[in-house]
Order: structure tokens, then sequence, then C-alpha cells
């Protein structure tokens, strides 16, 4: 409903034509009026000794007429250009007030002609305004439908409710671990060295993933969730990095992904609820689940970007020890690193009214980039442990079979080629 008025006036201008052309315009108004808008015009309500230039810049003019509906042809581009008749007299009035009392998104241009350039005829002072196609009885239903919905004041296209500002910029900075470079370096160079700097670098990197992790509260508490998600941009894309170095210069060694195994671990330890907690909500561990299921994601993409089928393999087939939804340490394998989070995809998809297929998938998509692994490298992986899932499974706790979901397959076109899926 508009948020003016529940029956929204406009008033329709138009050229005396023609007799079909003035049929046109009253059944245009006619079927405004069917559906709630008060339409006004000069065939219904200007009545014998009233002046019609003074009803015509009353419309324009009257705070209660929301919109003037200018209804173009050929004749009335023509008039209106020249200022001839009735139609130059009205256009004055509309072009006076359209840049002057009255705001410009008053004036509807409704195109029902084109002129012989393929040009709408629209008025020279409208050239600038957005314009509805009625022209034919094909783009009539659509034109009708936009037409209401600018009335009404409810765009196809809903607008989105503001979230907060991201964490990277309340806090000063998207955090990063200094570590990083002197492992790769080692990585690089093949030193000794290189696994006692990989696992500085993993413990920093977990320590810097804690201080970004905040207690969710409130009815709002997956905002929270998402602010702290936002914040991990600078340690999602390091975790790109070295996985890429490691894939890149550690050739097909599966015992290189180890320390990337204690990396997603130690995510995981925070999967349940930490011992001594009372009340505990599925979603408010969503911040680790998201970090390792896109982490896990990154470390696939490079492996099967270096063909390193030996790694991914162990990768698949490792057995990971993580926290349960119950609070123990328990084992896992890679689907378990795959999960509806709660708070991003339910809770603020319902509250923020966003009607999304899968935020988590929109946050994956918005966070990378072609330099730290390219979403359709993303997709690749994530298929390709969809179809691994479907041939391993794994039974639950509750007897169901667990398979990897992939959500950013949403995204996919016929264009998408893996050729290793």
């Amino acid at each position: 409903m508009s948020a003016t008025t529940e029956h929204p006036k406009v008033f329709l201008s138009y050229s005396w034509t023609s007799v079909e052309h003035e049929q046109f315009v009253l059944d245009l108004a006619t079927s405004l009026r069917n559906h709630g808008v008060d339409a006004i015009l000069d065939k219904w309500d200007l009545k014998p000794g009233q002046d019609k230039y003074v009803f015509m810049e009353s419309m324009v003019v009257n705070a209660e007429v929301l919109k003037v509906l200018v209804v173009c042809d050929r004749q009335y581009q023509e008039k209106a250009n020249s200022r001839a008749g009735g139609v130059g007299t009205e256009s004055q009035i509309i072009s006076n007030e359209l840049y002057g009392r009255v705001k410009q998104t008053k004036f509807i241009p409704i195109v029902c002609e084109y002129d012989d350039d393929g040009q709408p005829c629209v008025p020279v002072f409208m050239k600038g305004l957005i314009y509805i196609d009625v022209s034919t009885d094909e783009r009539y239903g659509d034109g009708l439908d936009q037409l209401l919905r600018l009335i009404y004041e409810q765009p196809f296209h809903q607008k989105p409710k503001l979230g907060g500002a991201p964490a990277f910029v309340s806090n000063g900075g998207t955090s990063y671990v200094r570590e990083l470079g002197a492992a790769v370096r080692a990585i690089q160079d093949g030193k000794p060295s290189r696994q006692g700097l990989e696992t500085l670098f993993v413990k920093s990197l977990l320590t810097e993933l804690d201080k970004l992790y905040v207690t969710p509260a409130g009815d709002d508490y997956d905002e929270g969730v998402y602010q702290a998600i936002t914040g991990t941009k600078g340690l999602r894309d390091q975790v790109a990095d070295y996985v890429e170095a490691v894939a890149a210069f550690s050739g097909d060694d599966p015992s290189a992904i180890a320390p990337f195994i204690k990396l997603i671990e130690g995510v995981g330890a925070h999967f349940g609820p930490p011992q001594g907690v009372g009340s505990y909500n599925l979603g408010w561990v969503d911040f680790y689940k998201f970090f390792a299921l896109e982490a896990f994601l990154i470390q696939t993409a490079a492996l099967l970007r270096h063909a390193r089928w030996r790694s991914l393999r162990r990768l698949l087939e490792a057995t990971y020890i993580v926290r349960s939804r119950q609070g123990e340490m328990a084992a896992a394998r890679f689907v378990d690193f795959d999960s509806h989070l709660e708070s991003l995809d339910s809770d603020r998809n319902r509250r923020l009214a966003l009607n999304r297929v899968s935020v988590s998938a929109d946050l994956l998509k918005e966070r990378s980039s072609a330099d730290k692994t390219s979403f359709n490298e993303l997709m690749e992986a994530e298929v390709f442990l969809a179809l691994k899932s479907l041939v391993v499974g794994r039974d639950t706790s509750d007897g169901w079979v667990s398979y990897w979901a992939p959500r950013t397959s949403i995204y996919a076109s016929y264009g998408n080629k893996y050729p290793v899926c």
C-alpha cells in the first residue's frame, strides 16, 4: 500500500489525438481505478464552465495528486515541443513545475508510441525521465504492473534493510597474521624450518580468529555473527595464500597438509558449547563453522588447481577431532565441515526479509577474489566435495546419512565447466 494514502490519486495528461487514443487513455484510467487508484481524467472530472487550464495546473500542483501520468504519443510530443494547443499550455505548466515547486518524480511518462527512428515519443523537457512502456499489447501488461507498483510504492526489487558497519571498519582494520610471510618463504625455499613456522602461523591465526569472536545476544544476534565473520576477511585471504604455497611447492606430499588439518581442527574445537555453558544456541558457533567451511573449500580448490590427488585423498579421508553439539570432543569426517548455518541462512534471512536461497553462499561469493581463490574455483571445489560425499556418505548418530550440500552452485550457469568433476 502506498505510504501516503489508501487510494493514491493520479492525474492523466494526454492529447486528443484520435478517438482510438482517447479510448486507450480512458481504458488505462479505468484499469487504474479498478486497482484502487483514484485516477483523475478530464472526461470525468472537468465540468462545463470550468477553466481547463486552471484545472490542469491545479492537478500538477495539488499535493494530494501523487503522480501526473503523461500519456505520450507522437501528437503529444509534437504539440508539447511546439507549445501548441491545450497540450502545449499544459506542457508549459508541467515543464515549469518539473524543475520548480513539484518534485521531478511526480511526473511519469507513459509511452504509447515510438518515432521513425525507434525513439520513444517523449517531449524534450521529459527526455531524461525513466518512462513506462505500454506501446504494444505485449508490453501493456508489464507496463501496467510496473505503473501500479510505482504508484503503490511496492517495487519488484525490494531494497534490503541496512545492516551494521563491517567489523573491520569498527575495529580499525582487518586482522592478519604476521607469521605468514616467513612460513610461505620457508615453504617456497624448502627450508627445514618450515614445519615450525607453519605451526606458529596456525597457532597465531587461531588466536586472531578467537579475538574476533563476539558472544551473540538478543533477537538480532545474527548481526553480531555476520559482523564477526566480516572481520575475518584478512585471515581468509591469508589462508588462501598459505594453502596455495603448500600446494604449489610441496609436490603431492600428503604430509604437507598436516598443518592445515591442525588448523581446521582448531577451528572445529569451537563447534559445540564451551564447557560450563548452560543455555546454548546452535547459531552461536556459526562464526567458526563458516570460517571452517570457507577454509576447507579454499584448501580443496588449491589441491584441485595443482592436481595434488594424494594430498586431496588424505584431506578427505582424515579423521578430524572437533567439538560436538553435546560439548565433547569427537571424531568427524570432511562432510562435517559443511552444515546449515542457522544464524545466516535461517535467522538473518528471515529477520531482514532477504529472501535469499543461501546467505552463506552470498557471503562466500562476496569474500572471494581472483587472486585469492576465485568464486568459480570455490564452486568447483564444493561440487567435487558434494559428489565425493555421495560416494562415501556418513551415518549420523540419529541414523541419517550426511552429504555435502553444494550451496554455491546456486550461482552456477550453463557456462561453468568443472573438468575434475
